[in-house]
């Protein structure tokens, strides 16, 4: 299928630029040659293959083999039986573009030139080339006269780059992937863009996406101090504009600077419910999310017998509780807790409430009056798949499960100020 006045370039050996160029018929011929030397001039390749029709090569080929444009430079010639077959004639390029770049052509250093040939030519060579990441389209255009074809004289390139293109498209993807808390599938699409446009401004970008993916694929897994980290190092970075979340990043990193060192602390609160929200919420994992309500219950009784100082060990040792400051009676109560291998007094979710109420904290009366919290959701917690059971938790579960947490936290001051802190961002373009 290939003719050529030189061999096919060699495996290996380094090169610069190769054209695939549809070959038309036009008025005369002539014509249409003029204008593909006319772009063979305008980008300078090493390599020019030429995609022919039986007519074309009668009609065409014999302008363009005898220009001096092809002096010394190697081409290839491809022909295509069914000028009308979209299918066959892209298949055929495919395997071109393959051959070009096993004989060591980058793809961005390809061109396709389908100015001119049947519009199944310019359909099949272009799908084609954005289906193996080809650097450059182009076509010629010009003035145009008799029967809507280019004045020799007049014609001038329009190169169309489809790298930009999808990797821009990438970037959107990855946008869209960022704002549904799907980092590790957003830095996926980062990493495709990366790979597909060199331009400094754009990788610029794509640096800055996966870095705010890195820093909030952290946090969301609860690496607080990586993510507070990698943050901090963006805090000025002008795309927090670009993307209008500079003042939630600003306040994402207050709570977060809180939360790393601080074992006890609001926004660690805060931080537990838009967790569970976000895998309910938008993930539907209906089982994780509750499991981090119940994470989250057992956090504001630690939070709240913290602030009692009734951990041992001020530095949030929860597996050791200090009866020794409270009535006789109430020691004894929870003197059963102790365990017998190291002593220490360990409290489950349900008698750290107890305790709580004992001590006359309304959180904690609260809890045990509010049965369809404190009982179901010790069972749910139990009977699902992620503890101790079989069972999958439904959506209406969870949401049933939310709306009670939130109305046990509500009593902290300003929680909806605490909330708008530790929410992730949304990316606006």
């Amino acid at each position: 299928n290939y003719r050529s006045r030189t061999t096919f370039p060699a495996r290996g050996k380094a090169m610069k630029k190769a054209m695939i160029i549809s070959v038309g018929t036009g008025k005369s011929g002539k014509d249409i040659a003029g204008a593909i030397c006319i772009s063979i001039k305008q980008q300078h390749p090493d390599y020019v293959l030429f995609l022919k029709t039986k007519e074309s090569d009668t009609k065409t080929m014999p302008y363009i083999r005898s220009d001096s444009i092809l002096e010394g430079m190697r081409f290839g010639e491809l022909d295509i039986s069914d000028p009308n077959d979209v299918e066959d004639i892209s298949l055929r390029c495919q395997e071109a573009i393959r051959e070009l770049v096993k004989s060591g052509y980058h793809p961005g250093d390809i061109v396709a030139d389908l100015t001119s040939g049947t519009k199944a030519m310019s359909a099949g060579l272009t799908i084609a080339a954005i289906n193996n990441k080809i650097g450059t389209l182009v076509y010629i255009t010009g003035e145009r006269g008799e029967g809507g074809r280019v004045i020799s004289g007049t014609e001038r390139p329009i190169p169309i780059q489809p790298n930009k293109i999808i990797a821009e498209s990438l970037v959107e993807e990855a946008i869209a992937l960022f704002n549904k808390y799907q980092y590790n599938a957003s830095l996926d699409s980062l990493s495709k863009a990366r790979g597909m446009l060199k331009s400094p401004s754009f990788l610029e970008k794509v640096d800055f996406l996966e870095r705010l993916c890195r820093a909030y694929s952290n946090w969301d897994r609860f690496k607080l101090a990586e993510g507070f980290t990698i943050l901090k190092e963006l805090k000025k970075n002008k795309y927090l504009n670009t993307f209008q979340i500079k003042e939630i990043v600003k306040k994402n990193l207050e709570a977060l600077y809180n939360e790393k060192d601080n074992q006890f602390c609001e926004e660690r609160i805060a931080d537990l419910l838009e967790n569970a929200r976000r895998r309910g919420d938008t993930e539907k994992k209906f089982d994780d999310a509750v499991a981090r309500l119940y994470r989250l219950c057992e956090y504001i009784a630690q939070f709240h017998l913290h602030k009692k100082g009734l951990y041992q060990d001020q530095k949030g040792d929860t597996n050791s509780v200090d009866l020794s400051s409270l009535h006789g009676s109430i020691q004894e109560k929870y003197s059963k807790y102790k365990d017998t291998r190291d002593g220490k007094v360990k409290l489950p979710l349900y008698a750290s409430y107890q305790l709580l109420a004992d001590l006359e904290e309304e959180l904690g009366k609260r809890f045990l009056e509010d049965e369809n919290l404190s009982k179901k959701l010790l069972g749910l917690r139990n009977n699902s798949i992620l503890a101790h059971g079989f069972n999958p938790i439904s959506e209406n579960t969870y949401r049933e499960m939310l709306g009670h947490v939130e109305a046990l936290i509500k009593s902290h001051d300003n929680f909806e100020g605490l909330s708008r802190k530790v929410r992730f961002p949304v990316l606006k373009t």
